[in-house]
């Protein structure tokens, strides 16, 4: 496309689903302010979604983004972000994933894509070179995500073309259902899968001959070759290629699971026994890998092909992720290596969340331990610990809304209310929305999880280390959690990949690390100044925004910043961190740190007009203010 700003595709797409129409404005009316991605996402999510409209309601918006490195020779520029209502709570809803679609998307001309609407069949977005169009899909209807992928690439005689939809899941507005690209990439949690197919909206595919435009190439190469060499020395990204994602911290038997951030049925502990352990441990699950593949731009290649090869359980497929061996190893008490597989990559197949499906079933698992639930209930499954026979039926029930799934289909907290009989005690959510992270343990963890403006997920703020001086302290963490915030933002805000830059800067080294290396890359390929310091004002910005959209969606404020009950009053109860817990005092001195940092109201953690005024968003401060949503003396 003519006229490209330098590493931009070339627009953002407007689409009205129940209409038809299709509208492109320019991308560079507010990527200035907000870079890309996750960022104008963010701005325009919250300018023009209206109160009152519910997650799975046609006036619902859900935007796609790439961000501004996607697409270029800058290391691990591959990010999609989306964005939406939440379909567990109506508040801030946003997902990220890897693969090749973001940049094919760029290449087709398109940056963002903002969907309004419902439409009245059906329908994929076929883009390519400028043009966008809403094709038929009332024959993909029903399909996994694996054959949607497969069809539309027939039906366009065209293996190159890239795909991001839904399953089963999605058709059925499962509050778990996430959108997967590539067949494996999930853009997991906020329900944002639910949303896709409450819109009859079946996938995105791409195909493009664009290419992203650079500003000033020589300083680019540098800023490429620079990050290239930082990359090589990182200690773990051999461990990357030769064991797939985290190396051999992704299995059983790493520094993670040895101090016990994993969360053991249902959370009940967070330190499983090791003779379990060992029965997933990294040799045996490395057994199944047969290939390692990488993201578009990717250096290292972090995601196994998996592959069992005969029995009940026989499958092949990509990934098998660190939280992966938490959903359906810990969380469920499942001990079989094949089971598990299976039931990762039946959940990318159907276009679940791994994460918040597997706390339903968790959930269900100890109400039938503690009696609240009996086989006839279940319709005849024992959801007896361990039972991974089980699991992987309740993995299809729940996709399809169908036996005693449906009744898992809405969330824990749905689900638990429902029940009753005090099995809300042990529902793992967050903001309503089911949580998979165990949290007792790592204070720096937990807070950045409960914390997080998209509700109880560790992509945000979480701290991420297995150094216990850290994360045995309540010290710091604020701080960290502030500053962790606003480097993933960047991150999101320029589509790279937190897992592989992420690791040079959870200490909060801000300008030491990544950072560094992402603003050099984004001001030499767009051609903007963007200063660390710049991107890191930008990146608060865009978490204010997202603050700010939860404020007036759905009525969050300090009353929401706290842990399950369970993580409160049961200590962990075995491993080497026996009687860790959240100390309530600790917590409070925390939350206050963090919302003075942040320049908002400790007493009800509502933002000020003060705070968002000194960050440029007094536009933000206005609409808060003239709905109440603002404390009085602010």
């Amino acid at each position: 496309m003519k006229g490209r700003h330098p590493g931009y595709g070339g627009g953002i797409l407007r689409v009205d689903l129940s209409t038809g129409k299709t509208v492109t404005e320019p991308t560079m009316k507010y990527a200035e302010k907000y870079v890309g991605g996750r960022g104008v996402n963010a701005w325009i999510l919250f300018n023009e979604s209206r109160p009152g409209v519910r997650s799975l309601d046609p006036e619902n918006l859900l935007l796609f983004g790439a961000g501004a490195l996607v697409g270029s020779l800058a290391p691990f520029g591959c990010r999609l972000s989306i964005d939406t209502k939440n379909a567990f709570n109506d508040g801030l809803g946003s997902a990220n994933c890897g693969g090749h679609f973001a940049a094919e998307m760029k290449y087709a001309g398109f940056d963002n894509v903002v969907f309004t609407g419902r439409s009245g069949r059906p329908v994929y977005l076929w883009m390519s070179d400028g043009e966008a169009e809403l094709r038929d899909a009332s024959a993909l209807w029903g399909e996994t995500t694996w054959e949607t992928e497969r069809a539309i690439r027939d039906e366009m005689g065209d293996e190159g073309v890239r795909v991001s939809g839904i399953g089963p899941a999605g058709e059925n507005l499962v509050r778990s259902a996430c959108v997967i690209t590539d067949r494996a990439k999930a853009a997991g949690g906020s329900g944002v899968g639910a949303v896709m197919g409450s819109k009859n909206l079946k996938a995105l595919a791409a195909r493009g001959t664009g290419r992203i435009e650079v500003a000033d190439p020589e300083r680019f190469m540098e800023a490429v070759d620079e990050a290239l060499r930082v990359v090589e020395g990182f200690p773990k990204a051999r461990a990357y290629r030769e064991d797939g994602y985290y190396g051999v911290e992704s299995y059983a038997g790493s520094p993670a699971w040895e101090a016990g951030f994993r969360p053991v049925r249902n959370g009940q502990d967070d330190y499983w026994d090791p003779e379990k352990v060992a029965k997933v441990s990294g040799d045996v699950m490395k057994g199944y890998r047969k290939k390692i593949l990488a993201c578009f731009g990717c250096p290292v290649g972090c995601m196994p092909w998996m592959k069992v090869d005969d029995g009940p359980y026989r499958v092949e497929g990509e990934g098998w992720w660190n939280n992966s061996s938490n959903s359906w190893c810990t969380r469920v008490d499942c001990t079989d290596p094949e089971a598990a597989l299976k039931a990762h990559l039946l959940t990318n197949q159907l276009g679940l969340d791994g994460d918040n499906a597997s706390v339903a079933i968790a959930w269900a698992f100890e109400c039938f331990e503690k009696g609240l639930i009996s086989k006839d209930d279940t319709g005849g499954l024992d959801l007896t610990w361990g039972n991974h026979d089980a699991v992987l039926e309740l993995i299809g029930q729940l996709a399809n809304r169908e036996g005693f799934g449906a009744f898992l289909a809405d969330g824990v907290k749905a689900a638990s209310e429902r029940l009753g009989r005090g099995s809300g005690d042990f529902a793992i959510h967050i903001k309503g929305q089911d949580s998979v992270d165990g949290i007792r343990i790592s204070k720096g963890w937990g807070f950045g999880v409960v914390t997080s403006a998209a509700a109880g997920r560790h992509l945000r703020g979480a701290l991420h280390t297995f150094d216990p001086e850290i994360f045995l302290s309540y010290e710091g963490v604020p701080w960290r959690v502030f500053m962790q915030e606003q480097f993933k933002a960047i991150l999101d805000m320029t589509g790279v990949c937190l897992y592989n830059n992420g690791l040079l800067s959870w200490e909060s080294r801000i300008e030491e690390s990544a950072a560094r290396h992402v603003a050099e890359l984004a001001s030499s390929l767009t051609g903007m100044d963007l200063p660390v310091k710049r991107l890191m004002r930008m990146g608060r910005r865009v978490h204010n925004l997202e603050k700010a959209f939860n404020t007036l969606h759905a009525g969050f404020d300090r009353r929401h910043d706290y842990p399950p009950k369970r993580y409160w009053e049961e200590p962990v109860s075995s491993g080497p961190y026996r009687g860790e817990h959240i100390d309530h005092d600790a917590w409070e001195g925390m939350l206050d740190e963090y919302y003075r940092l942040h320049g908002w109201d400790p007493e009800t953690g509502l933002q000020t007009r003060e705070g968002l005024s000194s960050i440029g968003l007094e536009s933000v401060a206005e609409i808060l203010g003239a709905s109440g949503k603002m404390p009085e003396k602010s």
